[in-house]
């Protein structure tokens, strides 16, 4: 495609945007026409990628475009967030040896760093008596029962105050120290 002989099957809005992505310094081209903005773009596209500088956009070139861009939006999109959840009756007892008891142990553990006096736990997978220790301390702090298990009301509070404190990953606010209210 060039700006004398426009190809229709390519459609100029699409690969105006993957450019504009691709090569921000090029623009701007967000007009549906194949202009010598456009055309630059494709040549430097071409020009970083090794291919011969035609402004031309063949199948090679639309191809290297549409993976790269395809790669960049990957990039440029924030990573999925995990989300726990608790089945209805599901509880995370004293002794129990489980994936989600690994994660428990890892927000207390980052947690303490916060909470002055929280006690602290090993990563191991098992809910053991410092794990026990620890979720009763938090529980008694949140005004729960303290049962030492990690029931939904639990697990709740726990992702709750570590979102608040050590934040969700994006940056979007600040980690702060904080302790949950006192009794």
């Amino acid at each position: 495609m060039n700006p004398d002989n426009q190809q229709e099957s390519v459609p100029i809005g699409e690969l105006q945007e993957m450019l504009r992505v691709l090569t921000p310094d090029d623009g701007p081209f967000e007009d549906g026409v194949y202009g010598k903005h456009t055309q630059k773009a494709v040549e430097d596209f071409q020009r970083m990628h090794g291919m011969r500088m035609t402004g031309t956009v063949d199948a090679k070139t639309w191809n290297a475009l549409k993976q790269d861009y395809l790669s960049e939006m990957i990039a440029r999109q924030p990573a999925a967030p995990l989300e726990i959840i608790m089945q209805p009756h599901q509880v995370m007892e004293k002794g129990c040896s489980n994936t989600n008891v690994y994660l428990v142990q890892a927000m207390i553990r980052a947690l303490d760093q916060y909470i002055p006096d929280l006690p602290v736990v090993d990563v191991t997978g098992k809910l053991d008596s410092k794990t026990e220790r620890a979720i009763k301390w938090l529980q008694d702090r949140c005004d729960l029962p303290q049962s030492g298990d990690v029931d939904k009301n639990t697990w709740r509070f726990l992702a709750h105050e570590y979102r608040s404190m050590i934040g969700d990953g994006t940056g979007s606010f600040p980690v702060r120290r904080v302790t949950p209210t006192q009794k």
